[in-house]
């Protein structure tokens, strides 16, 4: 009968906006069905992400693929001004219902490149120390390069923590793969025409990490924040 019911539901969603459905989906309690814990479920990631926002002193978090708000609203826990976008219309519904108790959250409808375009240009201080959260590529057109390329062209002390990326001396650490050209991968970022950079990946091996085990890149262009990233003991710098 349960699943029976939830098809009935999912049907039922399905021929609506796409907006109500989000906002439906989360009002009546579905969203306990399929939320996660924050960051995939891996402690090892979250306690890098808290190592930097802490050592770097962190003053603003962006995030590009909200999808249904999870680790949006355990960034929020910082204090600290959070950008997020998502490019589903029903997932950014949910989320906006989600979040919507959070004012120190801002979630918009559009995808990541707009988002940091529109970032790039707006009168807000592009010095201050900024964490940069990019887990936007599930679609045909894989927007890293682009992502990248805005960000580290833009904002001076940005700190970019890459999902789903492939830890390139352990492969315990799973990564996302779109065919030619679209591996997430260091061969990836280094076709991409970036400036100079500093690069890091997780000192946990993927053995002791939890949840879904997925893979990450930390990338700075600035001495300073180097310097910092240096000496977190989550990470390792990587100079391969």
């Amino acid at each position: 009968m349960r699943d029976v019911l939830k098809w009935l539901w999912t049907s039922f969603l399905r021929v609506l906006r796409p907006e109500w459905a989000g906002r439906l989906e989360y009002d009546f309690g579905w969203r306990f069905l399929t939320l996660l814990t924050p960051m995939n479920g891996q402690e090892g990631r979250r306690a890098i992400t808290k190592a930097i926002i802490s050592a770097c002193r962190i003053s603003r978090i962006v995030e590009t693929g909200t999808l249904r708000g999870t680790t949006t609203e355990w960034f929020a826990q910082f204090g600290i001004p959070v950008v997020t976008c998502e490019i589903d219309r029903r997932h950014a519904a949910f989320s906006a219902r989600r979040l919507r108790p959070l004012p120190n959250v801002t979630i918009e409808q559009c995808n990541s490149i707009e988002l940091l375009g529109r970032l790039a240009k707006q009168d807000i201080d592009r010095f201050a120390p900024t964490l940069f959260y990019l887990d936007a590529h599930w679609y045909e057109y894989l927007p890293l390069r682009d992502e990248l390329g805005l960000v580290l062209r833009n904002f001076r002390k940005a700190v970019v923590l890459v999902d789903d990326f492939a830890v390139p001396d352990d492969p315990g650490y799973h990564f996302d793969d779109y065919g030619p050209g679209k591996r997430l991968s260091l061969d990836y970022v280094q076709a991409s025409n970036l400036p100079a950079h500093f690069t890091y990946f997780p000192s946990m091996p993927s053995q002791q990490e939890t949840g879904m085990r997925r893979g990450c890149v930390v990338l700075t262009t600035d001495a300073e924040m180097a310097a910092i990233l240096n000496r977190l003991p989550q990470l390792r710098a990587w100079n391969g």
